[in-house]
């Protein structure tokens, strides 16, 4: 009897102290990019030509455009938070940006005249987090409050669906990478594969 008691006790705290859900936040027309980054890419970093597909030319910092791409401007001047070149998107169809690694938070700079998109984070092709955007209309060079993306959960796509009319300019692009389990942590991981042992052979 308290053999069976002790095992329950044990898998109920291995649970407590392994599953620490994230406090998620969205983004949503924000005044400040994530804080303390691992990586803020202003797409200067690789010199490209006006008008270029964007795809995998930024692999190196973290991130590729899934198809069809964005296109490179070498200058977009005269938006809040941007400097110097930027991606766009013409028209409709989705941005996919693919990380190359999970991450935990991601900012960028996105402007509009007008339209409405919808944000999405995805982990395995899985949906996390979403939410949809209005642009005001004609406010591109003066809203201040230009940063969208997620804070405080696990993903590695971020998807920007512009509902078949909007055209976006996109720079200021920020991420952090998830932690790697540290030797630390690996006690909590065998507290609870030993849970599940005991719970199993209790069963049995």
């Amino acid at each position: 009897f308290y053999i069976m008691r002790f095992s329950r006790l044990f898998a109920f705290l291995a649970c407590v102290l392994l599953a620490q859900p994230a406090a998620a936040t969205m983004l949503a027309g924000s005044s400040t990019p994530i804080a303390s980054p691992d990586e803020t890419i202003g797409f200067d970093e690789v010199a490209l030509g006006g008008g270029t597909t964007v795809t995998d030319q930024f692999a190196s910092l973290g991130i590729t455009f899934g198809a069809p791409g964005v296109s490179y401007a070498t200058s977009v001047s005269g938006r809040p938070n941007f400097s110097g070149p930027a991606v766009l998107k013409f028209g409709g169809d989705t941005v996919s940006i693919l990380f190359d690694h999970d991450v935990t938070d991601m900012s960028a700079a996105i402007t509009a005249n007008f339209g409405t998109m919808t944000v999405t984070s995805l982990l395995d092709g899985t949906q996390v987090e979403t939410f949809p955007w209005t642009f005001p209309n004609n406010t591109v060079s003066t809203n201040q409050n230009n940063f969208f993306g997620f804070t405080g959960s696990l993903f590695d796509e971020v998807r920007i669906d512009l509902g078949g009319s909007t055209s976006i300019a996109m720079d200021t692009l920020s991420y952090t990478k998830a932690a790697i389990p540290t030797p630390g942590t690996l006690p909590l991981l065998a507290i609870g594969l030993g849970a599940g042992l005991l719970c199993r052979r209790h069963r049995r």
